[in-house]
């Protein structure tokens, strides 16, 4: 008889791409996903998977069985998530964040979110909007948090915050406070890649003010940038919630331009065949706490109660 560990298995092997992949996804071991594979093929007169290549790649049988598998594990989902108590649900949630959330909100959107579903496993990854994205196609992440500048009809998106932007630099550095957007083309800009959603957004601005900056240095690194900058090498564009530490402590200046530097807007992704009620929930929660422009260490910790101490 066919078990929802296994029709799990199934979906975490093609989605992780190994069995190593799978049994961490589901907080299990790598034999315990073989033989949860090998008991759930014996029902089926075909193969599910080939077993000439080091990857686990689908037949055309194990393709069907996979798309009847993700719908019946989408069904129990919608059960449980109507029906049973928060308390009693025990998702699996693999999300994807950029760095800028991973130094703001994330740590108190967590708190937040494990208050709600004690028996949540979550798996956190950290990288560029761009990676994220290919991720969540994929199927390797069921939900990520990238900057609004890739749009597919396969994905779900869902806006949840923004991020303001700056520029910043070395309080001794030869510019002057205040920048013509010509004298800022002229400078020596720290830039993230174009590569990234920020950098492909800061693109789309260059081009909107026909700037072509003669001299730039990138790093995908926020602090990088900023410690960069601080060095005197260059005037950095930054999130202000990754610059505001030091300024205060004198390391940055900001320089002012005529024109409002680009705000990053940012939206929730999933594959529209893979979002769940759960899915949605979390997407709300983040909507809630994602405050882009504060570092975390700024706000009070989730578990902090406004009648009493932490």
């Amino acid at each position: 008889m066919t078990t929802f560990r296994e029709l799990e298995a199934l979906v975490a092997v093609v989605e992780m791409g190994s069995f190593k992949g799978a049994a961490r996804s589901l907080n299990t071991s790598q034999s315990a996903v073989s033989r949860l594979i090998q008991d759930f093929e014996l029902q089926f007169s075909l193969p599910l998977f080939t077993r000439d290549q080091r990857a686990a790649r689908l037949t055309v049988a194990g393709q069907e069985v996979l798309r009847v598998a993700r719908a019946a594990l989408r069904q129990r989902a919608t059960l449980m998530e109507r029906f049973c108590s928060a308390a009693l649900v025990a998702p699996t949630l693999r999300m994807g964040v950029t760095e800028l959330a991973a130094v703001t909100w994330i740590p108190r959107f967590v708190g937040h979110l494990r208050a709600r579903y004690p028996r949540l496993h979550l798996e956190v990854q950290v990288e560029s909007s761009s990676q994220l994205h290919d991720d969540v196609r994929a199927g390797r992440l069921s939900l990520a948090i990238v900057i609004d500048v890739v749009r597919t009809t396969e994905m779900a998106r869902i806006p949840v915050g923004t991020a303001s932007t700056g520029w910043f630099c070395a309080p001794g550095f030869k510019a002057a406070h205040s920048l013509s957007l010509q004298e800022l083309e002229r400078q020596t800009l720290l830039l993230q890649g174009s590569s990234s959603g920020a950098g492909r957004r800061l693109d789309a601005w260059f081009r909107a003010h026909a700037l072509e900056p003669a001299n730039v240095i990138q790093s995908d690194s926020l602090s990088a940038l900023s410690g960069i900058a601080a060095a005197g090498l260059g005037i950095a564009h930054l999130p202000r919630a990754v610059a505001v530490d030091a300024l205060l402590r004198g390391q940055l200046r900001e320089v002012q331009l005529p024109v409002n530097s680009p705000d990053l807007q940012y939206v929730a992704i999933g594959r529209v065949d893979m979002v769940s009620a759960f899915h949605r929930a979390v997407i709300d929660l983040a909507r809630l706490h994602c405050d882009f422009d504060t570092p975390f260490h700024s706000l009070p910790a989730p578990w902090c109660r406004e009648d009493g101490p932490c």
